[in-house]
């Protein structure tokens, strides 16, 4: 985060160390003047859940499931699914990935929403020697992903988004569903990212260059869960619809925290204060900001502040407030992460 003497965004928490910023007279950085203005968000949020409805309406009932969902068992993909089963009626499978690193906590919150829900659930934990291998990996280079991806996450979760996207894509090819969804709240993803169409022909031949990249530098076990389905020479394209609900309501951590309750949904205290799921989260922020010099939460924070969903005093003391290296040496140890080596 900023020192004191670094100029900080008079509208959200963004400083001018942030990577591609700028300020205007005003003190206004350009991610707030590119965004929707206050005013209008709860009418933008209203288009982007028309388009949503619409497609949805387009996908469901074609085959045994309507829709996989990325499930880690936290706040916001639990609150996702509760979306997805309540209120559009969707017979979904949740999908999550336990890392090796998943609270125990979350994992009995994934057991009991899907359980409320009456969602069907499969748990699938890749090796956790390779898991190992891709976060000491990712925490050791800087030049897995686009140069862009550091404004959003830590090195060490893009490479795990990355596996789970991948495994939700060929879960969903597997049983011919063509609705895949994601928890990804504002500033974690692009803002058009609320929906998107993918032609998996087409994505694995643009994911050409950083899948031989990861088989280089995570070993070649990454065929395993990096490769997007094979098509058929002459088959019909495979084209899956991305959808990203939470980015079409406008909610409080305290309310999708109250609203989950009911399920059985109960507070992680081992995953650090930006995570509900992982307890490697905090190693995560901790090398993004001795790397790149702020935290990777921030474009988060940011957006949540601008949208009136966080308190801006309450997300800059967030943003400053670094994990320290006590608290996170047992999760740098199990990789083989020398923290002193980060400088």
């Amino acid at each position: 985060m900023a020192t004191p003497d670094v100029q900080i965004c008079v509208r959200c928490i963004l400083p001018a160390t942030f990577p591609g910023l700028s300020f205007d007279d005003r003190g206004e950085c350009s991610v707030c003047q590119a965004a929707v203005p206050f005013a209008a968000i709860d009418e933008h949020c209203a288009a982007l859940r028309l388009k949503m409805d619409a497609a949805i309406e387009a996908l469901r009932g074609h085959s045994a499931y309507d829709c996989i969902v990325a499930f880690s068992g936290g706040k916001d993909s639990s609150y996702t699914l509760k979306l997805l089963v309540e209120r559009y009626r969707l017979r979904c499978l949740a999908v999550t990935v336990d890392n090796g690193f998943m609270s125990d906590q979350a994992r009995a919150n994934a057991l009991a929403v899907t359980g409320a829900l009456g969602v069907d659930h499969e748990i699938f934990r890749p090796a956790p020697v390779f898991m190992n291998r891709l976060y000491l990996e990712s925490a050791r280079h800087d030049d897995l992903h686009a140069p862009s991806a550091i404004r959003r996450a830590s090195n060490m979760c893009s490479s795990c988004i990355g596996l789970i996207n991948t495994r939700m894509l060929n879960t969903a090819a597997q049983h011919d569903t063509s609705l895949v969804a994601g928890g990804y709240i504002g500033g974690q993803v692009p803002k058009d990212a609320a929906m998107l169409q993918v032609d998996l022909a087409v994505l694995a031949r643009t994911r050409a260059a950083s899948h031989e990249k990861y088989l280089r530098v995570f070993g070649p076990a990454a065929e395993r869960f990096f490769a997007l389905p094979a098509t058929t020479a002459g088959a019909p394209a495979k084209r899956i619809t991305i959808i990203n609900p939470m980015l079409t309501v406008r909610l409080t951590e305290s309310q999708i925290v109250d609203d989950l309750a009911a399920l059985g949904w109960t507070r992680t205290t081992d995953t650090g204060e930006n995570s509900t799921n992982c307890r490697l989260n905090d190693l995560g922020i901790l090398v993004h900001h001795r790397r790149y010099g702020f935290h990777p939460y921030l474009l988060e924070m940011a957006d949540q502040v601008r949208a009136g969903l966080l308190d801006r005093e309450a997300a800059l003391r967030r943003a400053r407030a670094i994990p320290d290296i006590a608290s996170i040496l047992p999760q740098a140890r199990q990789l083989g992460l020398d923290i002193s080596d980060l400088g």
